[in-house]
């Protein structure tokens, strides 16, 4: 058999082959990239003036900087 006959099937193995190479390295960089800081503490909506802030203690309700009403927390 003549060679001329492998190499569309070579062809593609190799385009695979590489095509999975690239994928596989995007991947394995992708774990290094830096992640997202999430805020310290619990997230809080206050039910009187709609202000969003956050507080790094761990209360079950904490008092608005805005208006002084206290809530609870909405997400940790």
């Amino acid at each position: 058999m003549s060679p001329e006959i492998y190499r569309p099937f070579v062809g593609l193995l190799g385009f695979n082959l590489l095509a999975l190479l690239l994928v596989g390295l995007y991947y394995a960089n992708r774990l290094l990239w830096p992640k997202p800081m999430a805020a310290p503490g619990k997230i809080y909506r206050c039910a009187k003036c709609n202000h969003v802030y956050v507080d790094p203690r761990d209360v079950p309700m904490a008092r608005c900087p805005q208006c002084d009403h206290f809530n609870e927390a909405i997400r940790r």
